[in-house]
C-alpha cells in the first residue's frame, strides 16, 4: 500500500511539471491521428553516431515510411531501414550508409550467424525478411545487390589451414545470405553476387583482440541503384568511413 501511495504521488508530481511545448505536441498529435498513421517523424537529434546517420536531405527531420507498402523509391528504402535499426536498437549490430547511388549495410557481431557457422540464425532471418519486405516496391530501381563476407583473424599469427577455413566460412556466409534473399524471388538471380574475402579486407588492422575481431567479422550488403556506377569495395569504404584501412579511433568516434 505504501508503495502504491508513493507511486501515486510521484505521478501527481510528474503531471504537475509537464513541459508546455511537449504538451502542445501531444495534443496536436491526437488531433491529427490520420497523418501520424501514415508516417513516422524521426528527429536526427535522437540518432547516435555520425557516418550512418546521413538522412540525405540536410533537414532536421525526415518523413519515414511507416510500413514497407509506403516505400516508393530508392531513398525511401534507406529511410525505412534506418528507422527500423533505430527503433529496434540494432545500432551496434546493423549499420547503414546512404551513398550516392547505393545503400550500404553492415551486419556484424554475430547477428546473422553463430561463431564458426555459416547457417543463418532464426533472428537473422527475421532481419533479412525486413530487408526483403522493404525491397518489394523498388525492385525496378535496384540494379544489383552484392553480398560481401569477412572473417577476423584469431591471433597475430595465422596458419594456412586457418586461412583456408576463413576463406570458406566468409564465402559460405555471403552466399547463404544471398540465397536466402534469392528465394524470395524479388530480383533476377543474375543481379545477386557474393564474395568471400576471408581475413584479407579487415576494416581495422588485426591485433588479436576481441574488440578488433568484432569489427572485422561482418557481412556487408551493397544495394546498387539501377543505372548507378558500381564502385569497388575500397571506394565505398573511403566514402563510408572517410579512410581505408580504418583506424580504431575513427570507428569508436562513430
Amino acid at each position: 500500500m505504501v508503495t502504491l501511495l508513493l507511486t501515486f504521488f510521484v505521478l501527481l508530481f510528474a503531471m504537475s511539471s509537464i513541459n508546455e511545448e511537449k504538451w502542445k505536441m501531444i495534443v496536436e498529435a491526437f488531433t491529427d491521428v490520420n497523418e501520424l498513421s501514415q508516417m513516422q517523424i524521426i528527429n536526427t537529434d535522437d540518432i547516435s553516431g555520425g557516418m550512418y546517420d546521413s538522412l540525405g536531405n540536410g533537414s532536421s527531420t525526415l518523413k519515414v515510411p511507416a510500413s514497407p507498402d509506403e516505400i516508393k523509391d530508392f531513398d525511401d528504402l534507406y529511410a525505412y531501414l534506418n528507422a527500423y535499426v533505430i527503433e529496434n536498437e540494432l545500432g551496434s549490430d546493423m549499420q547503414l550508409y546512404d551513398g550516392d547511388g547505393y545503400t550500404f549495410i553492415t551486419f556484424r557481431n554475430n547477428i546473422l550467424f553463430d561463431g564458426n557457422s555459416a547457417y543463418v540464425k532464426w533472428d537473422g532471418k527475421k532481419i533479412l525478411d525486413v530487408l526483403g519486405d522493404a525491397l518489394v516496391n523498388v525492385t525496378a530501381e535496384v540494379g544489383a545487390i552484392r553480398f560481401e563476407g569477412h572473417t577476423a583473424r584469431a591471433g597475430t599469427v595465422y596458419s594456412d589451414r586457418q586461412s583456408l577455413f576463413d576463406r570458406q566460412l566468409s564465402s559460405d556466409r555471403a552466399v547463404n545470405v544471398l540465397y536466402y534473399m534469392q528465394c524470395k524471388g524479388l530480383l533476377a538471380p543474375e543481379k545477386l553476387t557474393s564474395t568471400g574475402h576471408g581475413e584479407f579486407k579487415p576494416l581495422v588492422p588485426h591485433d588479436g583482440t576481441e574488440e578488433t575481431r568484432i569489427i572485422n567479422r561482418r557481412v556487408e550488403v551493397i544495394i546498387i541503384e539501377n543505372g548507378a556506377v558500381d564502385k569497388s569495395l575500397e571506394e565505398i569504404y573511403k566514402e563510408v568511413y572517410g579512410e581505408y584501412p580504418v583506424s580504431s579511433d575513427t570507428l569508436k568516434a562513430e
